[in-house]
């Protein structure tokens, strides 16, 4: 959630035709991870390959995966 006076931030990914919310990357990279996973999510990096559409992960600095856009 954002803090006071802070903006609301969406970003929305559009290539080859498609348009993909990263917060739904998001929420996906992290329910993919809970499959295998204990514990909580702290830090999350997402990398878009658009050309591959596929985003990558790293989770808490360690664990790392990926997910279709």
């Amino acid at each position: 959630m954002a803090a006071k006076n802070e903006p609301v931030v969406n970003v929305v990914l559009q290539y080859d035709g498609k348009s993909v919310d990263v917060a739904d990357i998001s929420k996906a990279a992290k329910d993919n991870w809970k499959k295998d996973h204990k514990g909580e999510v702290k830090e999350l990096h997402l990398y878009l390959k658009s050309e591959e559409s596929k985003a990558y992960y790293v989770i808490n600095g360690q664990e790392a995966g990926s997910v279709d856009m």
